[in-house]
């Protein structure tokens, strides 16, 4: 009984060896919508948006020995997606900040991993994330109060705390700017925006706090449009500003209010490549869609647990196939829309 029993236990450990040495494949689930199709505006309009289908987590494919000895693995579950970013080839990154960590993910690869720390310092509150073109991420935490950088394949490199003497006190937004290849960062609490070339040199910094054009009040997420252009969330001015590159003030838009078009809690942003500015509504759970002047177009999605609604949405991105990526934090998943030329409405 004993030899049998010893027997069973060499060969479930050689099996667990062999599932260790074998690499698993994973997926990004995007689960499909009802076969009605959900569009913004609604017919007889053009439509501006289309509802795609929303990801909740990355699964393992079942073609791993781990998998097929104990199961799909559930460690690529999304808990509060706060922030995503899409690199060129199509490779995802969210920010979880329910497990203070980030979700990153190469399609053609079938990879996934967990980031939960870089190097030896274990993530305490990842906020932002943004690709540049070599498909380097960066990850920015507002509590370790410092930027993360890592290579391609998802290796930490190393990180930035600052420039010169500038330290950062409280790093939110990032986005990569690619015409002029700039890394641009949100420092919240000091209300200033930092640059830096792609190959991390600090260039200086913009903004101070105020309400005049180029001020800032308490700002979080920042994005870089396909024109060039920066675009920040200038959250307790309640309004957007659009800047040239490097950090000349264009335009600004928005202001307090309740009503469609108004700021109560702004938070994502992003640009399509007609114009049309989209802004992560919090307290309204919608995306609202301006064009450069600031006029008021239309909203994406409305309260609720169901298709297209939103739970409190945060970060928003949109990649080369002008599909708009948008946290729907506390329904933890990620909706996806796909993005047409048209504005609408």
């Amino acid at each position: 009984m004993k030899r049998v029993l010893l027997t069973r236990i060499m060969v479930l450990s050689a099996l667990v060896a062999l599932a260790a040495c074998a690499p698993a494949e994973w997926e990004m689930k995007v689960a499909r919508q009802p076969e009605t199709e959900m569009v913004w505006p609604p017919p007889p309009n053009p439509a501006k948006a289309t509802l795609v289908g929303e990801v909740k987590g990355f699964t393992e494919t079942g073609t791993s020995w781990i998998s097929k000895i104990f199961g799909n693995s559930s460690a690529g579950a999304i808990g509060k997606p706060v922030a995503v970013a899409v690199g060129d080839d199509g490779r995802v990154a969210v920010v979880d900040a329910a497990r203070k960590a980030v979700h990153f993910f190469v399609p053609d690869e079938k990879k996934y991993r967990l980031l939960q720390r870089a190097g030896r310092e274990e993530f305490k509150g990842p906020v932002s994330i943004a690709f540049d073109d070599d498909l380097r991420l960066f990850v920015a935490d507002s509590v370790l109060r410092k930027i993360f950088v890592f290579n391609r394949l998802g290796v930490y490199e190393n990180a930035i705390d600052g420039g010169g003497r500038v330290r950062f006190k409280r790093p939110t937004g990032l986005a990569f700017q690619r015409q002029d290849k700039l890394l641009y960062l949100v420092d919240t609490k000091d209300n200033t925006v930092h640059l830096f070339t792609k190959d991390l040199r600090y260039q200086g910094y913009f903004g101070k706090r105020g309400g005049k054009p180029g001020d800032f009040n308490l700002p979080t997420h920042i994005a870089a449009g396909p024109d060039g252009r920066i675009y920040v969330n200038d959250a307790m001015n309640f309004r957007a500003q659009v800047f040239a590159p490097p950090d000349n003030f264009v335009t600004s838009f928005g202001h307090h209010g309740n009503g469609s078009g108004d700021f109560a809690m702004p938070k994502g942003i992003a640009a399509d490549r007609w114009g049309v500015v989209y802004v992560a509504e919090t307290l309204f759970d919608t995306v609202q869609l301006f064009n450069i002047k600031g006029d008021y177009l239309m909203s994406i999605g409305s309260k609720g647990t169901g298709p297209g609604e939103f739970w409190m949405p945060s970060g928003i991105f949109i990649d080369r196939f002008d599909r708009l990526y948008v946290c729907d934090t506390y329904n933890a998943r990620v909706q996806i829309f796909q993005i047409h030329s048209r504005q609408g409405g």
